[in-house]
């Protein structure tokens, strides 16, 4: 293997899932908005103290499946720090993500990675509500994809004309700091600062196509703007006009444009949504040439008995130079989380992509992981996962890998 395959495959196995703690969809089977257990009203990242409590009662491992509509007492470790009893107008909290990447047959079958490093903070005030995240980082180039303790997950992008400027330097890094306002009797709130995009599903695994090729996923796709979301038990939604990603230099290499997602139930347990979004950059990271970017598409969550839930996601996608639609693709998802006891996840995925661009098309792969949480503030979680990619040549290519995750939440 050259020394650039090993670089590509180390710079997968770095970024691979170090999202934010929990990002689950699949809670559907017990709740449809996302706004009272998150404090980013559209779901990931930090729970609130309401949503500390259901974390507690929903996830955690249950020698005893509790019954229908039973309200277990919540112990005290679901608190900060397995106990820290905090003021109502303060939210700390934080995680650790970290455990062994496997490529079975590759010259590096086995990859330690540090996924994420990340502490919370909240300060409610009133209606006003203050968010900040913060956790080491490095600075990413070619250089330190062949360390990967070197390029843990709270990852800023490096200078694309220069990119390796600045190895393994260590720097501060903040995926989210944002002010808000309630409004409405809190059904309305409105925000300003660095949020995650709304669009589609928010999941954690961001390196799933219909994240990676949207540019939605929590873990490095943060952009600075200003947003408006709407929360009700039928409806919610959010728009956000993006303004840039201010981690990234030059301003040429910034997208700004708008972001979007509505979601509507019929019916209990069945939501339907719709998502949009189109971005302006002056030179495409890829490409380096003016690029209009868009994303439209659908998704829905449907849980037709209480331990199943299925999600799905289907976007179409267009890349614009001024005058010319360059490339037409898409990205589709459809994933299965089945409940096999209280604290027990099983989940099966299959996804579809087709990037239009004669260099890798289409591809589709293949997930299949078990999720646990055995004890208070303690998941662990194991992924198969198998991709292949077709050439305009008719020539494919198959990569299985296993991703093992052990998560401390704070």
């Amino acid at each position: 293997m050259n020394l650039m395959r090993l670089l590509r495959l180390l710079t997968l196995a770095t970024t691979l899932v170090a999202a934010p703690a929990f990002a689950f969809p699949w809670m559907a089977r017990h709740y449809g908005s996302c706004a009272a257990c998150h404090v980013d009203p559209s779901g990931a990242g930090q729970l609130t103290m309401y949503g500390r409590a259901q974390a507690e009662n929903l996830l955690r491992f249950k020698t005893v499946r509790p019954k229908a509509g039973e309200e277990p007492e919540v112990p005290k470790s679901a608190n900060f720090l397995w106990g820290v009893e905090l003021p109502e107008w303060l939210n700390l909290s934080g995680n650790v993500r970290a455990g062994p990447y496997f490529r079975p047959g590759s010259t590096t079958p086995v990859i330690p990675l540090i996924m994420a490093t990340d502490l919370y903070a909240t300060v409610n005030a009133g209606d006003a509500v203050f968010h900040l995240t913060a956790g080491p980082g490095f600075k990413r180039s070619e250089l330190a994809q062949v360390f990967p303790v070197c390029d843990p997950a709270a990852q800023v992008a490096a200078d694309p004309q220069n990119p390796n400027a600045g190895q393994c330097a260590f720097q501060a890094v903040s995926r989210e700091f944002w002010a808000g306002y309630k409004l409405a009797d809190e059904t309305v709130m409105l925000r300003l600062g660095r949020m995650n995009l709304p669009f589609g599903l928010r999941n954690n695994e961001h390196i799933m196509w219909v994240r990676d090729l949207t540019h939605t996923n929590v873990n490095t796709d943060q952009q600075v703007g200003a947003s408006v979301a709407y929360n009700t038990e039928k409806l919610r939604g959010e728009l956000m006009a993006i303004l840039g990603n201010y981690q990234v230099a030059p301003d040429d290499y910034r997208q700004r444009g708008y972001s979007f997602f509505g979601e509507y139930s019929p019916v209990e347990k069945t939501y339907l949504g719709v998502s949009s979004l189109i971005t302006y950059a002056g030179a495409d990271l890829a490409t380096l040439k003016p690029t209009t970017r868009h994303a439209h598409g659908v998704f829905a969550r449907y849980s037709p008995i209480e331990p199943l839930v299925l999600l799905a996601e289907a976007n179409l996608l267009a890349w614009q130079s001024p005058g010319t639609v360059d490339r037409l693709g898409f990205a589709a998802l459809l994933q299965g989380d089945y409940e096999a006891h209280p604290g027990i996840h099983l989940q099966a995925s299959v996804e579809a992509m087709h990037q239009g661009d004669g260099a890798q098309f289409p591809g589709y792969g293949l997930w299949a992981g078990a999720t646990a949480w055995p004890l208070p503030h303690l998941e662990v979680r194991v992924d198969g996962i198998y991709r292949v990619l077709t050439s305009p040549q008719g020539a494919s290519t198959g990569d299985f890998s296993v991703l093992t995750q052990l998560h401390v939440f704070l």
